[in-house]
């Protein structure tokens, strides 16, 4: 019972975890995010008044496109190295880390507007590692206007649905 309730906790308060749930609009939302998360990005700045939402959300897609490019780069020289373009691929990183970097402290600012649990260190992993996730949570949360429980139906039992019912941030703290 206290894993489970743990696992809600986190997973309500944390990143959408497709893999815990069969709803197709968060399969799609993660799958549409791979490739569209500048365009999401503004939507939700946009939505939250943010200033500069468009100066933000056309830096991301610069730095999101640039690192294609530069990756698809160095794969070509691979294959023709009178290119001369060795190591092209350290740019490319650099470039997705300000991507990442954009959409951490988009995190943030969410977050922090809704009074969910976590830390920008967290943010930006979370951005890293799984940045559509990232922006599923990110549109749900606004479309929901705060913490959205994203556990499936069944998330009741156990008395887990307290948890998902209240976004108090002290009874997050209290579960995890």
């Amino acid at each position: 019972k206290q894993w489970y309730q743990r696992r809600v906790a986190i997973t309500a308060g944390g990143l959408v975890d497709p893999f815990t749930t069969l709803r197709p609009k968060l399969w799609f939302g993660c799958i549409k995010n791979i490739v569209l998360t500048p365009l999401s990005l503004y939507e939700v700045l946009k939505k939250h008044n943010k200033t500069g939402a468009a100066a933000q959300a056309i830096m991301a897609a610069i730095c999101w496109v640039a690192w294609i490019a530069l990756i698809i780069t160095e794969i070509v020289y691979i294959y023709h190295p009178d290119l001369k373009l060795n190591g092209i691929y350290s740019l490319a990183w650099v470039f997705f880390l300000g991507f990442v970097t954009l959409v951490t402290a988009a995190r943030s600012s969410i977050r922090s507007h809704y009074g969910m649990n976590g830390n920008p260190i967290e943010d930006f992993f979370a951005a890293l590692f799984v940045y559509p996730c990232v922006m599923v949570q990110l549109e749900t949360v606004s479309e929901r206007g705060g913490l959205a429980p994203l556990m499936p139906d069944n998330a009741s039992q156990d008395g887990a649905s307290d948890v998902l019912k209240n976004n108090n941030h002290e009874n997050m703290e209290t579960l995890a």
